[in-house]
């Protein structure tokens, strides 16, 4: 388990030369070996270590390079003057072996990659889960302790999502959503996450991002999704509750609350509103200032 993490956090290139080196060190035991010992099996863990963390065309050309280096040790080795024919079938059947395996391994990658994904992403918009996003935030919240940099989180609120959905029906709610999801995504930054939390909640996420620059991000997001719903002749609003921490709280559910809670308290304010609040020092007396805030 260990080696696997150890490849993973390694590039493609490190792997690929990896792959070669074993192969080659497999070819030279297969030399030193006495003729009758097969190691041909042994070629499988560059073959899989190619195809696993590089891709299956590197994978392609492992079996190739390994079922070569088999078929040219094997020729130097016959002893018994076997009919060369004999050498190239055998060769012809373990390339065909070495390829059987090459693809089954990129088939189990690619069904567990899209597992993977669909444990993490939101199945209409194509967003962040509210599961996964929730294990991001805890571990920006470690990083911004440990580094001691700020952190934002925002909500984002469709105003009168039922009303739309009543009106106009679900799919076009849905169509509506995924809108959102797409103005919100071109308009945020790359380190920037945002999430479907669920319904018509939306989570936004800025890593190491103070109040000021907090600001006129999430005012460029407000403008977009306002700007995206004229294009499409909706009048549709947005409510957004922001909260920046100078020094955020250890527990994922208390940040989460006083975002959702400034939420709130835009949409009671007459909706299409950006409630965007500072706590420097989380954790004491923070219930007070929460409520305080949203009064």
């Amino acid at each position: 388990m260990r080696f696997i993490q150890t490849l993973e956090a390694k590039n493609q290139s490190f792997s690929a030369l990896l792959s070669i080196f074993l192969m080659m060190i497999i070819g030279l035991i297969d030399y030193c070996i006495s003729p009758e010992i097969s190691v041909s099996i042994l070629y499988l863990f560059p073959i899989g270590i190619s195809v696993w963390f590089v891709n299956k065309h590197t994978g392609f050309l492992i079996c190739v390079a390994s079922d070569i280096t088999s078929l040219v040790v094997n020729q130097i080795q016959d002893k018994y003057h076997f009919h060369p024919l004999i050498h190239f079938w055998n060769a012809l059947v373990m390339l065909v072996f070495f390829l059987f395996v090459n693809h089954l391994l990129a088939q189990l990658k690619a069904t567990l990659n899209n597992l993977e994904k669909l444990a993490r992403t939101d199945n209409l918009t194509g967003l962040t889960n509210r599961g996964f996003f929730l294990d991001i935030v805890n571990n920006e919240i470690e990083k911004s302790l440990r580094h001691k940099e700020p952190l934002t989180l925002a909500y984002v609120d469709v105003d009168n999502f039922k009303q739309i959905n009543d009106q106009f029906g679900h799919n076009f709610g849905d169509r509506l959503l995924e809108l959102i999801a797409k103005t919100t995504q071109k308009t945020l930054r790359k380190i920037d996450v945002i999430a479907r939390i669920g319904g018509d909640e939306f989570a936004i996420l800025l890593p190491r991002t103070g109040y000021e620059a907090a600001e006129v991000v999430l005012n460029r997001v407000q403008k977009s999704l306002l700007s995206s719903m004229k294009q499409e002749d909706l009048s549709v609003t947005f409510s957004i509750g922001a909260i920046t921490f100078v020094r955020p709280p250890h527990s994922v559910s208390e940040i989460i609350e006083i975002a959702d809670n400034l939420m709130y308290s835009a949409k009671k304010k007459g909706k299409n509103l950006l409630q965007h609040e500072l706590l420097e020092n989380a954790g004491v007396g923070t219930e007070e200032w929460l409520v305080e805030s949203c009064d």
